[in-house]
């Protein structure tokens, strides 16, 4: 059987298209963002769409800025806050509006011990919290692979509250993103990747036993074990083609919901820039797209911007929230299905390949008609699920 590996010519097709589309989101995004609530997404997709692909961009400076606001947008959603930490004081350089009052509200339930600490600019993080959570969180931090150690509980030395820290290093710096645990959980103490990784072990067994083949059945039992693990009104399948427009293969809803199953979607719709950063962070949650955002705020010393793109808070883009609202959708949570190359036409393994190049096969998609908070475990359970 021949192989279906790109060649070089393919591949360099691809990327053109990538550059290519990315243009047209670019130009789409900034149309949104100068016309407002009276943006007709339909049509100046079917302008853009008329107008073709292969047309040079006039300039370049649209899709600059569309590309940096992507990266280096400072607002989080509000159901968590953030902390941006010098990685060898652990001092912090950047930090979310809601962070003090999250982090050091004092609770008449919790005696408070010692001085009020106070989160600012160059604050050590360890004073914010109990000892043995400041102790547990160092010894996280200084681990080479930190993310699989994700989430850290840790509990506030002031109101004794418990949060899940969720921790990923960008150049020079650690971000940590604060979610408290709900009172209806039971907070995880043993390593998160093991704990969620057994919250998801019989759906996992049951995609595993699948017959190989039937990416039509795959599709099928994973949105079901997704709907039953997370509850939401509306789970898809939803597959990119060559020419990068969507279709939703596999789908459940709640009663009552009109079925999205068959509709095609254009490429538009998932930007290239949301693909990019699905194949880094494969799960994006926004537990309600109405609610205000929170400001990030930065050291104004640093010598350069953080950027917050791998923040599990990171909040939705304008357009995309008024695309959410167009689909009666509130809340969602998104999973991207990575591939290898090949893997879904049958092909076997090339041997003589050390690496095969990862794709992104689609995403599964969940909707909800209100807002919904999914405990990160139970987030990082359907990761691996979308990864079986």
């Amino acid at each position: 059987m021949s192989s279906s590996r790109p060649t070089n010519s393919s591949s360099s097709r691809h990327s053109a298209r990538i550059i290519a589309q990315t243009t047209v989101d670019a130009k789409l995004h900034a149309d949104f963002e100068e016309t407002g609530s009276s943006f007709d997404y339909s049509s100046s997709v079917r302008v853009t769409n008329s107008v073709g692909l292969d047309v040079p961009p006039r300039t370049n400076k649209v899709t600059t800025a569309y590309l940096h606001q992507i990266q280096k947008g400072k607002l989080i959603q509000p159901f968590g806050c953030l902390l941006a930490l010098d990685e060898k004081t652990l001092k912090v350089i950047a930090y979310s509006e809601n962070a003090p009052e999250m982090l050091t509200m004092v609770s008449h339930a919790v005696p408070s011990v010692g001085d009020h600490p106070v989160l600012g600019i160059g604050t050590d993080v360890r004073t914010i919290f109990t000892g043995p959570s400041a102790s547990a969180l160092q010894k996280a931090l200084g681990f080479g692979e930190v993310s699989l150690l994700n989430p850290i509980l840790v509990h506030c030395k002031t109101s004794g509250k418990p949060f899940y820290a969720i921790v990923h290093r960008v150049t020079g710096s650690l971000i940590v993103d604060f979610e408290p645990v709900k009172p209806y959980e039971v907070p995880m103490t043993a390593a998160g990747a093991l704990q969620s990784y057994k919250l998801a072990a019989k759906a996992i067994t049951r995609l595993q036993s699948l017959p190989s083949g039937s990416m039509e059945r795959l599709c099928d039992t994973m949105v079901q074990e997704v709907f039953e693990l997370t509850g939401y009104d509306r789970v898809m399948a939803y597959k990119f083609h060559d020419d990068d427009h969507g279709e939703v293969v596999s789908e459940i809803t709640k009663p009552g919901l009109e079925p999205y199953l068959g509709l095609h979607y254009p490429a538009t719709d998932i930007p290239q820039a949301s693909r990019f950063l699905f194949m880094k962070n494969k799960v994006r949650m926004i537990v309600d797209c109405r609610a205000k955002h929170v400001k990030v705020l930065q050291d104004e010393k640093l010598q350069f911007d953080l950027t917050f793109c791998g923040s599990t808070l990171r909040a939705p883009h304008s357009c995309h929230v008024q695309y959410m609202e167009n689909m009666d959708s509130i809340a969602s949570l998104v999973m991207a299905v990575v591939v290898n190359e090949g893997d879904d036409e049958g092909d076997s393994p090339d041997s003589a390949q050390p690496q095969k190049r990862k794709r992104l096969w689609g995403l599964v998609v969940c909707h909800n008609t209100t807002p919904r908070f999914v405990p990160f475990p139970l987030r990082y359970a359907c990761e691996f699920l979308a990864q079986v």
